[in-house]
């Protein structure tokens, strides 16, 4: 799966110009799908050069030109070709992860200086999403059950992964405030991996 294809399910709901797909992809995507500004505008053109959208150029006012993107019938297939493709299980490649299981080997207080500024991050995320999900819960009961509940859904799991990641990163302060590290020696990481690949349970 790339951009591309989230690009395509954002654009079925209606055609949009390129700042307003932005703004609108992070409102409605952005937990969902990591994208830069960047990068969604050079997926837009590479959609546009291999012919899976339109797009119209609109006069507006004293301001540039707005370039206005559609979904058209060739991009609306892949879309579907896609939204019908089982799709793996996601990778984690978590760099603070790898910091965690290191951490003998960092700076004590750097790394929780680290770790406030992700809780600090993370708490901001869980303001917006909270805040989404309420306009999801304001809206007409058959509405949204019949028309918008997959979103509202994903917002319902980003909140709990957040919420989620948010308690466990207490317990790993916790951790680094009260328990003393140290580095293992060569012979203990030896012992260490073979117990590992091998399978066995330490007594």
């Amino acid at each position: 799966m790339s951009l591309r294809q989230v690009l395509l399910v954002y654009l079925d709901s209606g055609a949009a110009a390129g700042y307003d797909i932005v703004k609108g992809f992070q409102r409605t995507y952005g937990y969902l799908w990591n994208a830069s500004y960047q990068q969604i505008y050079r997926d837009l053109g590479k959609l546009l050069e291999d012919g899976l959208v339109d797009c119209e150029t609109k006069a507006n006012g004293r301001r540039p030109a707005r370039k206005v993107y559609r979904i058209n019938p060739r991009g609306r297939a892949a879309m579907h070709q896609w939204l019908a493709t089982p799709v793996r299980l996601p990778h984690v490649n978590d760099a603070f992860l790898v910091k965690l299981a290191a951490v003998h080997l960092l700076d004590r207080d750097a790394f929780i200086a680290e770790l406030h500024e992700h809780q600090k991050a993370y708490r901001a995320v869980l303001v917006d999403l909270r805040r989404n999900l309420a306009f999801f819960d304001a809206l007409p009961r058959a509405f949204l059950q019949r028309k918008a509940y997959g979103i509202y859904l994903t917002l319902k799991r980003g909140i709990q992964v957040v919420d989620t990641w948010l308690e466990w990163a207490e317990e790993v302060e916790a951790f680094l405030l009260n328990v003393p590290l140290e580095a293992p020696t060569q012979e203990e990481v030896a012992m260490f991996n073979r117990l590992l690949m091998s399978d066995q349970v330490p007594l």
